[in-house]
């Protein structure tokens, strides 16, 4: 094959510096004349944020408590990594090719200690093969033209070149129709795939579709199939936990993310997850704990949003720590409050009045019209329905109680209304509530 690899950028990252030499003279040999070097994992950050390279060579332990697979999921987490970008892992370790069978978010290629340089080569000229196959549709996809998308797979996929790429292919369309809003279809391609093989992803595809369409009895049958299977596959357990917040399990959710965020204890996404979790089952020290975590150490830049503060603060609250929850909203500056959506402003403005009634109770009154009329996520309606009960505003705590029942966060918010109303005396008035709900929804069908 042979391919000329003068024009391609190279990074290795390695924290070992003859390691870091090898591939370089590795990379040299193809003909590359720009072969830059990171040390760590902040170092590769830095490098590949400021000037995306064609080709990254990277170990899979970098030092420090991290991965290379940590680097590729905060990577893809940012959009820091295109998808016509080589990501090649570097490994020692025998075991990884258990964990990289069954992940979501894989590395292009991966070869373990020792190699030779025909062997890295060679592997890198087929993964250039393979992007420049799959070049007219990445930028498709990118520009989010689904329709033109789906229409090159399906091309690629009955040529006579897309033969060796048929599970990818088949995988990329499932994918694309899911990103696409086509549940149903997504859902006959992932079961196809099925039928040609057991791949976790495609199971978990499955529990996807399902989650969607509603259909969560039979979405956690699929995806408690994955976890149980394939251990290394820690995006099946976010979903399973998703899938058990909708089902109103919090305590599952909240013990299932405990699980896995034990085991990555650096992916702070998941650590999000687990906050709202945590929040919604009654364990505030675990929610407080994990977000306080979240806004010291996810440290890439951008990484900590102004929501994060206002989920640090709302853990504050619910544990009754007013001074503390009001320090959390002082740190959201006011150019953030400014450009809040309503939703955020909701939030922002009930904690205020919670945490510190001179300041926040007129701008919460003030957002009251937009309030009885408008829906909201709901960890933040949760948020408008702590302060109304808090002010005594019963016509609008009930107003956001009865349309959260009535919705499809109603089982998940269940458990955090209820306690609510029983904080402030009103438990009689909630069971009159959820009987009223239940009555309109009777009469409906």
């Amino acid at each position: 094959m042979n391919m000329d690899f003068t024009d391609k950028r190279f990074l290795v990252i390695d924290d070992q510096a003859m390691a870091r030499e090898a591939l370089r003279s590795i990379a040299q040999t193809a003909g590359a004349f720009s072969v830059e070097f990171a040390c760590n994992y902040q170092d590769a950050i830095f490098r590949i944020r400021n000037n995306t390279p064609d080709v990254i060579l990277c170990d899979y332990m970098l030092g420090d408590g991290r991965s290379g697979q940590q680097l590729l999921e905060e990577l893809r987490r940012f959009k820091l990594l295109p998808d016509e970008t080589i990501f090649m892992m570097v490994t020692g370790e025998q075991s990884y090719e258990q964990v990289v069978s069954a992940v979501e978010l894989v590395p292009d290629d991966y070869i373990i200690k020792p190699f030779s340089p025909d062997k890295l080569l060679l592997r890198l000229e087929r993964i250039l093969v393979k992007k420049a196959f799959f070049a007219d549709y990445y930028k498709e996809r990118r520009k989010q033209e689904f329709a033109r998308a789906l229409a090159l797979l399906e091309t690629k996929l009955n040529s006579t070149a897309g033969r060796g790429y048929r599970f990818e292919i088949m995988r990329q369309k499932a994918e694309t129709l899911l990103a696409s809003g086509h549940n149903t279809a997504a859902e006959a391609l992932y079961r196809g795939i099925l039928d040609a093989g057991e791949f976790p992803w495609a199971r978990a595809g499955i529990a996807r579709t399902l989650q969607r369409q509603n259909r969560l009895d039979e979405a956690r049958h699929e995806i408690e199939r994955v976890v149980a299977s394939t251990p290394y596959y820690f995006d099946a357990f976010d979903v399973k936990a998703t899938i058990c917040l909708a089902q109103g399990d919090t305590d599952e959710a909240q013990q299932v993310l405990e699980q896995v965020a034990r085991k990555t204890p650096r992916n702070y996404l998941r650590k999000r997850l687990l906050a709202e979790a945590a929040s919604l089952n009654g364990d505030t020290e675990t929610a407080r704990a994990v977000m306080s975590d979240v806004i010291a150490n996810d440290n890439m830049p951008g990484a900590v949003l102004a929501e994060d503060r206002l989920a640090l603060a709302r853990s504050h609250v619910a544990h009754d720590d007013r001074i503390a929850g009001e320090a959390a909203l002082i740190g959201i500056r006011d150019s953030e409050v400014q450009n809040f959506s309503l939703d955020n402003q909701s939030s922002y403005a009930a904690l205020l009045a919670i945490c510190c009634p001179e300041r926040g109770k007129k701008k919460f009154i003030g957002l009251r019209p937009a309030l009885m009329s408008t829906e909201l996520a709901i960890m933040n309606r949760l948020d408008v329905l702590h302060a109304a009960l808090y002010l005594n505003d019963a016509e609008l705590a009930d107003r956001q109680a009865e349309s959260m029942m009535a919705g499809p966060d109603a089982k998940s918010a269940f458990s955090a209304m209820r306690k609510l109303y029983a904080l402030y005396g009103r438990e009689v008035d909630f069971r009159e509530l959820q009987k009223q709900v239940a009555l309109r929804r009777i009469h409906h069908t």
